[in-house]
């Protein structure tokens, strides 16, 4: 059987644990997740390509599990790390309608999950629902596009969108966070992964006034986002600093790691936009989930198929 080519995914940057020089054989376990209507026929012939790939480059497969009948299963087999990367990159330029992770054995365990909170958590970039609200949502959601694109400097993209908004209510802003529609499998996503004994950390770009409702409502047990200067509930149009940009994301990640006794390997990082590619480079499984551009091509692990809940498949901790 043939498939199309998943052109999203043939660039993305090579996983830290892929060593040219290294001979010896490791454990390594590839999860396929398709979405829950996908064809169940389909699913299976897609699981039945990536065991024969396996295969046919002369490796055995010593577990083969079924996480969820039709949605998710594990392949677990013996490698070098470059004969591991070079299976990846065919299967994730082969099958189209799942979600793919390989990974080392010994690194799918994670203790700390960190999210992004716009288009990731919730499925809206918060401010230019405010600005939409108000009546300017077309001037701020162009300045965010780019910004999410890495095409203009994140900071100065947020000072320009804050100054469009001076003078508004802060309750734009409230109401927005009773507003906030959930993206699929974020509820699920959080409280398995806190059930598993995971360290869960909301890291957004967006604004306390909607970050911290977010976060209590999901159960996050530790949050950082922005803050709006405001007079009299009213917003002056400038940003509180300091400023959570893409390089604190990453500070933050280290910092908390380093808090917990947890190295980045231990950490799961999911997020969208360019802004959060540095905390999805440095993370042991760093996940663009219906990523921009850049940032499916900073990692190879992507949720572009299947809901939030895949990242759980991804780390182990859920089955049927």
């Amino acid at each position: 059987m043939s498939y199309q080519v998943k052109k999203t995914q043939t660039q993305s940057r090579q996983p830290a644990w892929v060593n040219e020089s290294q001979t010896d054989l490791q454990g390594f376990v590839l999860t396929l997740c398709g979405s829950s209507d996908l064809d169940l026929k389909l699913f299976d012939s897609q699981r039945h390509f990536a065991k024969q790939l396996i295969e046919n480059t002369g490796l055995t497969i010593v577990l083969d599990r079924c996480l969820k009948t039709g949605t998710a299963h594990d392949l677990e087999f013996s490698a070098t790390s470059i004969t591991a990367w070079q299976i990846f990159k065919a299967l994730n330029s082969q099958l189209v309608t799942v979600d793919i992770a390989l990974q080392p054995v010994n690194q799918r365990i994670k203790k700390l999950l960190i999210c992004d909170m716009d288009k990731t958590i919730v499925d809206a970039e918060t401010l230019d629902e405010v600005a939409e609200a108000v009546g300017i949502g077309e001037p701020v959601a162009a300045i965010t596009e780019q910004a999410m694109r890495g095409e203009i400097d994140f900071n100065a993209s947020l000072m320009q969108r804050v100054g469009l908004l001076k003078g508004q209510p802060e309750q734009a802003f409230i109401d927005m966070a009773n507003a906030c529609r959930l993206n699929p499998g974020a509820q699920q996503l959080v409280q398995k992964a806190k059930q598993a004994g995971l360290y869960t950390v909301l890291i957004s770009g967006g604004f306390d006034t909607i970050a911290q409702p977010i976060a209590q409502r999901l159960g996050f047990d530790e949050v950082h986002s922005n803050r709006l200067e405001v007079h009299n509930g009213i917003l002056t149009g400038d940003v509180l600093e300091p400023i959570v940009d893409a390089n604190s994301k990453r500070a933050l990640l280290l910092s908390i790691a380093a808090k917990l006794g947890v190295d980045p390997v231990e950490c799961c990082a999911i997020g969208d936009g360019a802004n959060d590619i540095p905390m999805i480079i440095l993370a042991g499984l760093g996940i663009a989930y219906q990523g921009k551009p850049a940032t499916r091509e900073a990692t190879s692990y992507q949720i572009n198929q299947t809901s939030l809940a895949t990242a759980l498949y991804f780390m182990g901790l859920q089955t049927e």
